[in-house]
């Protein structure tokens, strides 16, 4: 659904031209996000009687994320707040549109992120067993949980993939996040799972890889339902298509992978986003600690 701005004319002129320059390094995704942040942050101006670009002022922007809180967003939803309001003020002072950053002196609030929910290898593989090997549907969510599980894909990703992307032993992601592509490995077990839905059920016509079987193109809502209903017939609580891109990454973090590796599989720009979705247990990280400490030989002697 489209965001409806209740802006006044300057601040909609303003938006529509900070989300033009935007397009042009971020995914559509992304824009969209600003918009709708730095919308309602327009929205509450406008409320607040703020008439002109030169009446903006810092406080206005303190008061908005205290507002926010005060409707009980959480930290992690301010904190986007707060870097939609940045890129938006930012963009102001390079087109002279104010005097300075707004947003210069203000504090970015804490963000204190917890680890990610990720189930073990065994929860895994009982969500992977659960699709029929009878029905058109069961092959098709067979090979998407493989996929995901394998790859990590975004949902966004997978839904997008068109059958020419798979080939064989890897996929080809063209639409990840800022128009990036990369060939992402898979296993023999998702590639396996993916060839026999082509064969017994997709085809080899062109077109996106996974289909609803109304031969349509499958929606990222529909593949919430799916990895969601496979889960909870395991007995898997609370697993979402982007709880096994965690799981893809931590576990091939815990058998050893490196960070740098698991960056290029997620499509990451920074490898500070990798380190946010992947973590060690404190018993992992203890193992290994006394595995490659320098003073793991001296001890033993």
């Amino acid at each position: 659904m489209t965001h409806r701005l209740l802006i006044s004319s300057w601040m909609l002129e303003s938006i529509n031209a900070f989300l033009a320059q935007l397009t042009l390094s971020k995914s559509a995704p992304t824009v969209e996000a600003y918009k709708y942040d730095v919308g309602n942050f327009l929205q509450y101006l406008n409320e607040r009687k703020v008439r002109r670009m030169s009446s903006i002022k810092p406080n206005h922007i303190v008061e908005y994320l205290s507002y926010c809180k005060a409707k009980g967003k959480s930290d992690a939803s301010i904190n986007r707040y707060y870097m939609a309001i940045r890129a938006y003020c930012r963009y102001l002072r390079r087109n002279k549109l104010v005097g300075f950053d707004l947003t210069e002196d203000i504090t970015p609030p804490r963000n204190n992120l917890k680890a990610p929910y990720v189930p073990t290898q065994e929860e895994v593989a009982r969500i992977l067993s659960m699709p029929s090997s009878k029905t058109e549907s069961g092959v098709r969510d067979k090979a998407i949980l493989e996929l995901l599980y394998s790859s990590g894909l975004r949902a966004s990703e997978l839904c997008d993939l068109q059958l020419e992307d798979f080939k064989e032993n890897c996929v080809l992601v063209k639409c990840g996040k800022r128009s990036k592509t990369r060939t992402i490995p898979v296993t023999d077990s998702a590639s396996k799972a993916i060839q026999a839905y082509i064969e017994k059920y997709r085809g080899r016509k062109a077109g996106c890889l996974f289909l609803t079987v109304l031969r349509k193109k499958l929606r990222r809502q529909l593949l919430c339902v799916i990895v969601s209903d496979y889960a909870n017939k395991a007995g898997v609580e609370g697993v979402t298509t982007h709880t096994l891109r965690h799981a893809c990454a931590t576990h091939l973090l815990d058998q050893g992978a490196d960070l740098r590796l698991i960056q290029e599989v997620l499509g990451h720009s920074s490898i500070a986003s990798t380190q946010r979705y992947t973590h060690l247990s404190s018993n992992k990280m203890q193992e290994m600690f006394r595995q490659f400490h320098p003073r793991k030989s001296q001890e033993e002697n």
